[in-house]
């Protein structure tokens, strides 16, 4: 897993471990800089010098170039409450502790995220020189207290006859003890470090990470070169990864809001980070999410009879072209995958399943562990969390995690053996061949070759004008969860002003076409438009500038018992 990834997953699952279920959501976003000379040089004050033979870099990480800043914030959290000490006794809610004091403990949350406090780890582990500042906003004991101290994980090593374990704090030294800087001097630092605003009552962290290790691109060539990634890059896959991992909580409750509302920035640059609901690889998993509400199916153990979740599986048409939220896709290609999670809704992982026969067509399914067994689940869980290993586990709880993913793999191959046996565009189909010359009037216009092999010829746009856009996959018929629709890719011409197209569907007959149907006849209609890039328009017409993707495909539903004539009209638009 790529460390970026890690980083997103352990993060998010940190912030929602401490929503303030008073705030109704949790404001996520990670932020990744370069910082100028002068607050760089504010940086180096404060952390520089390290302590004596510490061995953790922090002088030669500040000396030598330009590092990176990740800054991790959330909002609509508790802080990070609790005592300052770990020999401190006190009931739940030590969370300041577990973080930056002790190594892990047992969870204490019920449905929780976390199981032993290892994912702080990846806060550490992103750093080159394993150094983190913290600053947060809680309350303790009646009252606001803001809180900062950075702390680093180095080398142990000996010093004056003295063993030391290499992890080291900056704070306020009481006692011997570091203890973070309070309040008013808190806040004034966070201000000249340049971290994220938090008005006077708001609570939350922010967690800095010094000297960002950023990862590696491939250069694309075929001797496997990577260079390391810039900011920006960097940015585009945190975005990426935080919809592969986190979508569940992107999505609007019935109440409107979200759990987790997202936000990368690259320079004080936003970057996009679509509705899961209107990203093309996603949408099939938020579709069958969305039906374990209205249509699961019930996963059981039959001896001892338990119910271990539930599981839904959707269709959908699948993307053309690579997106953005292709970066940190966890499988290559179409989507033939089962999203697996627990309570909090946090992606476990995506269990591969059957591919389908139709290419155009891809699939996600989603099972949701049974709220009795959640603890079972999350005991299965590696530290990462990003598996169910029943080897962990021991009797009844081993059975219950083994034959959770035995039932389930068996219904993705009983979902994609009903998809290939219904999809009209399959193997069952009767040959074509001779039948599409004779149907000749019925097919639409396109370029390339029929079912038989035959070519087609390209129409013009409307009005005899030369063609702005063309069909470039003939028209084909799907089965999408059980209902038929048509699907067709266009392309538009590259040209200097903007083209509106639209897509008509109209139904076909052996002597022409109908332009006028008959009164509350069923008549095909255009649902929507796609482009590459995962941009969806709804309805039959799209205006594409001169700068926006040129390759699109239409989805359309059909007339019942008719066949179907697609055809594209273009107009050339004035740009003001």
């Amino acid at each position: 897993m790529d460390p970026l990834t890690v980083l997103v997953r352990e993060s998010a699952q940190n912030s929602l471990d401490a929503a303030d279920p008073a705030l109704g959501g949790v404001r996520y976003s990670i932020s990744l800089s370069q910082p100028q000379p002068e607050r760089l040089l504010n940086w180096s004050s404060l952390l520089c010098p390290e302590p004596q033979r510490a061995g953790v870099g922090v002088e030669e990480l500040f000396d030598g170039g330009d590092p990176v800043i990740a800054v991790i914030s959330d909002r609509g959290t508790q802080g990070l409450g609790g005592p300052l000490r770990a020999d401190v006794a006190v009931g739940s809610g030590a969370d300041f502790v577990k973080l930056l004091r002790n190594i892990g403990e047992p969870r204490d949350r019920r449905f929780g995220g976390g199981t032993y406090g290892f994912g702080k780890g990846a806060l550490f582990n992103a750093s080159s020189i394993g150094t983190i500042l913290v600053r947060t906003r809680c309350r303790w004991r009646g009252r606001l207290q803001t809180r900062l101290i950075a702390a680093a994980l180095g080398p142990g090593f000996q010093r004056d006859g003295r063993i030391y374990t290499g992890r080291h704090w900056w704070g306020t030294i009481t006692d011997e003890v570091p203890d973070p800087i309070l309040d008013i001097e808190a806040e004034n630092i966070a201000s000249i470090l340049d971290l994220p605003p938090m008005p006077p009552e708001e609570t939350g962290t922010d967690i800095a990470i010094v000297g960002t290790l950023l990862g590696t691109v491939s250069m694309g060539g075929d001797d496997d070169d990577e260079r390391p990634r810039t900011v920006r890059q960097a940015a585009e896959y945190i975005a990426s990864a935080m919809m592969w991992n986190l979508w569940p909580l992107m999505l609007r409750t019935d109440a409107g809001a979200s759990l987790l509302r997202c936000r990368v920035t690259a320079d004080d640059v936003d970057i996009p980070i679509p509705h899961p609901e209107a990203e093309p690889y996603i949408r099939p998993f938020v579709d069958a999410y969305r039906a374990l509400d209205t249509a699961p199916t019930i996963i059981r153990r039959k001896r001892p009879a338990t119910v271990l979740g539930r599981f839904a599986a959707r269709t959908g048409i699948a993307p053309i072209h690579a997106t953005a939220t292709s970066l940190a896709a966890p499988f290559a290609g179409s989507a033939h995958h089962c999203a697996r999670m627990r309570a909090p809704r946090l992606i476990v992982d995506y269990l591969e399943g059957p591919r389908l026969t139709d290419e155009m067509v891809h699939y996600g399914a989603v099972f949701l562990a049974s709220s009795e067994h959640d603890e079972v689940f999350a005991e299965a869980e590696p530290p990462t969390h990003d598996a169910w290993v029943p080897d962990k586990l021991t009797g009844d709880a081993a059975s219950i995690v083994r034959r959770a993913e035995v039932e389930l793999r068996a219904e993705l191959v009983t979902y994609a053996e009903q998809q290939n046996g219904t999809s009209l565009s399959g193997g069952v189909q009767p040959p074509l061949g001779a039948l599409s010359n004779r149907l000749a009037g019925l097919i639409p216009t396109a370029s390339g070759p029929g079912a038989d092999g035959s070519g087609g010829t390209v129409q013009p746009g409307g009005g005899g004008a030369p063609a702005a856009a063309r069909i470039t996959e003939a028209p084909r018929m799907v089965r999408m969860d059980g209902t038929s629709r048509i699907v067709t890719s266009f392309q538009v011409y590259p040209a200097s002003c903007s083209i509106t197209v639209q897509v008509v569907a109209i139904v076909a007959l052996d002597v022409g076409r109908e332009d006028e149907p008959p009164a509350g006849a069923d008549v095909p209609a255009v649902l929507e438009l796609r482009d590459g890039t995962g941009r969806i328009v709804f309805g039959d017409t799209v205006t594409v500038s001169p700068a926006d993707q040129r390759d699109w495909t239409a989805v359309i539903r059909p007339a019942t018992g008719a066949a179907v004539r697609v055809r594209l009209l273009s107009t050339e638009v004035d740009d003001i």
